[in-house]
């Protein structure tokens, strides 16, 4: 990726990582380096940010920085350490207003020091954030279905990728832990596993990712805006 020298910053910032990640082999490196990446743009602007990242990289015509991204997040799913971002628990969804954050004041008096919270890879992430309430803004459809896709066919540049990724989502899906997913969650991950593991286009897993949980996903109030991410 070349970048002009008024690109965009995370335009810049994907060329550098991409770069990064192509010209050093070292497994350990290149991990870190991704993660160290989703924490710093998490700083000021939070996880989706880094979702923007790996989607302006999907969105590029360099096929070489996007196997190195799918290939170090292959290396995160091998090792169960992908690049995580935090998304307050659903059981506290309920404590959050309407697309604002609770007073520091009130927070204390209900949560401690803070909101119960998760962490969750860029998939799950993207979904749980779609299908639950959360501190953020809601996601609308379309641009969950984009940005999954695009996540999807990012990954996809990579076998085991492609291969482990479908098969942690399922592993999520049946798990008990609780505070984890909502049901529409789980079923849209479920969809996403099982559409992904059978080779369907990255463009039908989003759809059945929509569908699937389409049934179960709370109401929005009127007053509510959806974001965009």
């Amino acid at each position: 990726m070349n970048p002009s020298p008024a690109a965009n910053p995370l335009v810049v910032t994907a060329g550098k990582l991409s770069a990064a990640l192509i010209f050093n082999r070292n497994d350990d490196f290149r991990l870190a380096l991704l993660k160290r990446v989703a924490r710093k743009l998490g700083e000021d602007h939070g996880y989706p940010t880094f979702i923007k990242l790996l989607v302006t990289i999907s969105e590029s015509s360099d096929d070489n920085a996007k196997r190195a991204v799918a290939a170090t997040l292959a290396i995160g799913l091998r090792r169960n350490d992908l690049p995580s971002g935090v998304l307050t628990a659903w059981g506290a969804s309920r404590m959050w207003q309407a697309g604002t954050q609770i007073s520091g004041a009130l927070a204390g008096q209900l949560f401690g020091s803070s909101a119960p919270s998760r962490s969750f890879g860029p998939i799950e992430y993207l979904t749980a954030w779609l299908a639950q309430g959360t501190q953020r803004i809601r996601l609308g459809d379309e641009v969950y279905a984009k940005t999954l896709r695009q996540l999807i066919e990012l990954i996809d540049f990579d076998a085991d990728a492609r291969l482990l990724y479908p098969r942690k989502l399922e592993a999520d899906t049946q798990t008990e832990l609780e505070g984890v997913y909502m049901r529409g969650t789980r079923d849209r991950l479920a969809a996403i596993a099982l559409a992904w593991k059978e080779g369907m286009p990255a463009h039908d897993i989003a759809r059945s990712a929509l569908a699937a949980g389409a049934g179960n996903r709370s109401s929005i109030p009127s007053n509510w805006v959806l974001r965009d991410l």
